[in-house]
């Protein structure tokens, strides 16, 4: 995982899963899908899985103080579950596009741009009937 991160930053190619535009310190939503992954590291025992996350996880750390994003945990679950790489990409998509239409519809609602780091003022709490 080292050698190939190095030789990967050597080539100033991009690292997919790692950073995130907002949580420069790191995504609140990497431990869930991480205990989601022991817990599929666990079921198909391939503790290997594991270390290689952990190996390229620490490594990037080090090297350049980039955490992991969502879709870093979320690559190694997807193949133990059996799904190809090729497949990786449009699973990413298919998990945000609830969350994309809903905001869409906000904006559209409030004829104005959402922006990332705009502060919520709505309801503290909304109750789904």
């Amino acid at each position: 995982a080292e050698a190939w991160l190095d030789e990967s930053l050597a080539a100033t190619r991009k690292i997919m899963g790692f950073g995130h535009r907002v949580s420069k310190h790191g995504d609140s939503r990497v431990p869930t899908m991480k205990a989601a992954l022991e817990t599929l590291v666990d079921h198909y025992d391939r503790p290997e899985m594991l270390e290689l996350y952990t190996a390229l996880e620490t490594a990037m750390d080090e090297r350049k103080g980039i955490k992991p994003n969502l879709d870093y945990p979320s690559g190694p679950a997807y193949n133990l579950m059996g799904f190809d790489t090729e497949t990786f990409t449009p699973l990413f998509a298919a998990a945000r596009i609830a969350g994309w239409t809903a905001h869409i519809m906000e904006q559209y609602a409030s004829n104005s741009l959402i922006r990332p780091l705009s502060l919520y003022t709505g309801e503290a709490e909304r109750h789904l009937g």
